[in-house]
């Protein structure tokens, strides 16, 4: 039996096919949304159990809560607030002629009906407010912060029915958190460690799941990028799962890890965000959570170790495996930390990503040590990141 959900019941708002063939037979006569694709993949998740324990989008109330408490009304920990405040003429014009009890079409990015919105409240957004409560920041050089400001006003909040799984580039290596489960149970994992990523595997991140991979409490790495929309600079989709598949396939024992792709926006927000992301990994049937150094930070807006801090004041039925700063040491021959080496700076390799972008940008060659050739082949390709 793997880990109970957070909040303890897992959501299912996915139709059943003869419900599911009766409201795209009223899709005509429905108001219709097309969501920035942030909100469609949450729809999405929120529809699949992701997200559970919430059933759609956040009302004021669970809004100002999470912003302010860091929690759900009931109390229960949740740091990122789930919100659809859509924007555009069209979406405006819609938000306008909706009332509570009305029913709302959600589209995806392709035009497609794919969930069902039951609204339940209308409400303003303060953008600065919301800014500073998600992320600590309202400078708009801060991504999601960018988003945030770039949205509507007036929020929709409500449960929402998925009609349809989204169409997504990833395909069958996206999971629900029920397939998850139901393949933790197949291979015999009760105890599953997850570790979230965003960008191709080098030696840092290896590192980690190998010490993950050592412990006797787990029985199973789940690694599960996130690649849904990113940032500008950030590698593409296909090129992070392909490096993956690459180190899975080539250095891991196939009975003890599972790859699968997870498409949501990535929410640069540090701690909050390292908390939401470990949540959601409970879900999926995780019991730990790999947690390193400024686990979903971006430029200097957070500490890089509240990310680990966070759960003591946040405690959550996953565990955090929290792992301090580490080197590629070229005496030693591999990775490495200060509590492990006694070498000098001087044999300590930098494993950045930032350093390997760097080099991509300027067509200088990618730094061996710390890529497996079968990645670093990949890297090598035109095109990796996104323009």
């Amino acid at each position: 039996m793997t880990i109970a959900p957070h909040g303890g019941k897992l959501i299912d708002r996915q139709l059943s096919e003869r419900e599911r063939e009766r409201r795209r037979s009223e899709e005509k006569d429905l108001l219709k949304i097309r969501p920035f694709i942030d909100q469609v993949y949450d729809a999405e998740k929120i529809g699949t159990g992701a997200y559970s324990p919430l059933e759609g989008f956040m009302g004021r109330e669970a809004v100002e809560t999470v912003l302010s408490q860091g929690r759900l009304p009931g109390g229960l920990p949740w740091s990122m607030p789930i919100l659809l405040a859509p924007n555009g003429p069209e979406n405006l014009s819609v938000v306008g002629k909706l009332k509570e009890g009305d029913e709302a079409a959600l589209l995806d990015a392709e035009g497609r009906f794919f969930a069902l919105l039951h609204v339940e409240e209308k409400f303003h957004v303060d953008h600065k407010a919301f800014a500073q409560g998600a992320y600590g920041t309202i400078d708009p050089q801060h991504p999601n912060v960018a988003d945030i400001f770039a949205s509507g006003e007036t929020a929709l909040g409500g449960r929402i029915d998925l009609v349809d799984r989204l169409v997504l580039p990833t395909g069958a290596e996206e999971l629900t958190p029920r397939e998850a489960r139901a393949e933790f149970e197949k291979r015999g994992w009760k105890r599953v460690s997850a570790y979230q990523c965003r960008n191709p595997p080098h030696t840092a991140h290896e590192y980690l799941q190998r010490l993950t991979l050592e412990r006797e409490d787990v029985d199973g790495l789940f690694i599960h990028p996130v690649v849904g929309r990113l940032k500008k600079g950030d590698y593409r989709p296909d090129v992070i799962m392909d490096s993956y598949r690459q180190l899975v396939e080539h250095y891991y024992s196939p009975d003890r890890v599972m790859l699968a792709a997870f498409s949501i926006a990535m929410r640069y927000a540090g701690p909050k965000a390292a908390l939401f992301l470990a949540i959601v990994r409970q879900n999926f049937g995780c019991s730990s959570y790999i947690v390193g150094r400024d686990q979903a930070g971006v430029g200097k807006y957070y500490d890089p170790f509240a990310c680990h801090r966070i759960f003591d004041e946040f405690p959550l039925g996953i565990q955090p495996l929290r792992y301090g700063e580490g080197f590629f040491c070229r005496r030693c021959g591999w990775m490495a930390s200060r509590r492990t080496c006694s070498h000098p700076a001087s044999d300590h390799v930098d494993t950045s990503q930032t350093r390997i972008r760097k080099a991509l940008s300027e067509g200088q060659p990618l730094p061996s040590e710390i890529l497996r050739p079968e990645v670093q082949a990949i890297l090598s390709q035109p095109n990796v990141t996104l323009g």
